[in-house]
């Protein structure tokens, strides 16, 4: 017989399945390219805007398991927001230096 889910469980639900996606898709980004493509930054932000209605739901519905995994998509994404923009400071920090020697040897 089909069981009625209420609102909460399909909530429930949908993180769960939003969790394993990310949790895959995130770790195959950084297996295969050790970073996240620029062309899967969109995908990366979509979910990201997901934990903050994951979020936002647990607050309305007072449901913590909501709550942990709203919080624990949006400290991801500030993860790998933070691995981009110091991988990019490093990426011209190194061109910088060489401007320098080129300049140097000239």
């Amino acid at each position: 017989m089909i069981e009625v889910l209420n609102l909460t469980e399909i909530m429930e639900l949908a993180l769960k399945i939003t969790l394993i996606f990310y949790g895959v898709f995130v770790f195959y980004l950084f297996g295969k390219f050790e970073k996240i493509p620029y062309s899967a930054r969109q995908t990366i932000y979509v979910i990201g805007n997901g934990g903050c209605l994951f979020l936002a739901g647990g607050l309305i519905t007072s449901n913590f398991f909501l709550i942990k995994g709203g919080i624990f998509i949006l400290i991801i994404h500030a993860l790998i927001d933070a691995h981009y923009l110091i991988s990019r400071y490093e990426m011209f920090k190194e061109l910088e230096k060489e401007e320098k020697k080129s300049n140097e040897k000239k």
